[in-house]
């Protein structure tokens, strides 16, 4: 199997450009300079986000084809846009390769991310490439918003709704998957494990949800530009920890609703009612968008839901600070919200 150093870093580079020839926005400046030159629309404000995944903390590469990598990598970065309620425009990607990394996995990775690129008319306009000891891809991207539409984590109030995009644990349940053995196939297909046919269309979907994650552009730029969100944050660490952090910025509380908490119907499947809810509280990559809203925002929020065809469940209530973070459970009992989520450097006491 040839590797990438038959290709060479110029070589790599010029394949990438191939690829992405017809990026749009086109950029005045793209890939081949030294840095990139582009065009904003009048008047906006720049966003700025970058995420890194790495083979071994975010990922394994043995588990997942290159081309949904490169998808991924772009789209953990296009959610973070869109908690903010803006609109992705343009990115670099820098991308960390070992010396032995197959040629046909790299060519993946690059066509995965021009293809999403392409999917959310996003700009790949530059970046690099470096030997590494580990596989990684580092997606730095731009885009913009209007002036005062910025929807932060620190506006939700007491009284606010809570409310989340789609559903939960449907990630964090391919995860597990994937750590059992089973392996993506295609879109809905996995090997691997011995299912039967309707398991195994529920482990599909799970593991598809983890590998190839679809963020909310529309819904963000929408609860956005209306100015129904108060507040907002995807959920890629875990309700049980982007809750707080939320809460936290706005300095506040909150309650959930065990029972109104949209869980992934192949984790619910798969792992039981008790263990899918766990996935939906602390799996994480779910990216789906936690938001808060004003009651009277309500019918607005159900037309927008309809119109855009994506489910938004009302899961909860914005506290004073003092109620603290807490989860109404099913029979009626108010308990604390369970530790949980993933943290890269979780606190431990001295």
């Amino acid at each position: 199997m040839a590797g990438l150093d038959r290709l060479g870093e110029q070589g790599f580079i010029d394949l990438v450009a191939r690829l992405n020839r017809d990026a749009r926005p086109r950029p005045i400046l793209g890939i081949g300079d030294d840095a990139a030159v582009i065009a904003l629309p009048p008047r906006a404000q720049i966003l700025l986000t970058t995420d890194l995944l790495t083979d071994g903390v975010h990922f394994r590469a043995a588990s997942t084809p290159g081309r949904l990598l490169g998808r991924k990598a772009l789209a953990v970065n296009l959610s973070d846009i869109a908690a903010m309620g803006g609109a992705p425009h343009s990115f670099v990607a820098a991308l960390g390769f070992p010396r032995s990394t197959p040629l046909e996995y790299a060519r993946e990775l690059a066509a995965g991310l021009v293809d999403q690129a392409r999917r959310y008319g996003v700009a790949l306009v530059g970046g690099d490439t470096c030997a590494a000891g580990r596989l990684f891809v580092n997606v730095a991207l731009l885009g913009f918003v209007e002036p005062g539409r910025a929807v932060r984590r620190g506006g939700a109030r007491p009284g606010d709704a809570l409310y989340v995009t789609g559903t939960l644990g449907g990630s964090a349940a391919g995860l597990l998957l994937l750590r059992r053995g089973v392996r993506y196939a295609g879109p809905s297909r996995v090997t691997g494990a011995r299912l039967s046919a309707a398991a195994r269309r529920h482990a599909a979907r799970a593991v598809r949800a983890h590998l190839d994650p679809r963020p909310r552009t529309g819904a963000g730029r929408a609860l956005g530009m209306t100015g129904v969100a108060s507040a907002m944050i995807d959920l890629s660490d875990g309700l049980a920890i982007d809750l707080p952090r939320l809460c936290t910025a706005s300095g506040t509380g909150a309650v959930l609703e065990e029972a109104a908490i949209p869980v992934a119907p192949a984790a619910r499947a798969l792992f039981g009612a008790k263990r899918g809810l766990a996935c939906a509280l602390v799996g994480g990559e779910d990216y789906e968008l936690l938001f808060s809203a004003p009651p009277h925002h309500a019918p607005t929020i159900t037309r927008l839901a309809r119109r855009l065809g994506v489910p938004m469940a009302r899961i909860g209530e914005v506290l004073e600070r003092r109620g603290g973070i807490r989860i109404l459970t099913r029979d009626g009992r108010y308990r604390p919200l369970p530790a949980g989520g993933f943290e890269h450097f979780p606190h431990r006491a001295a």
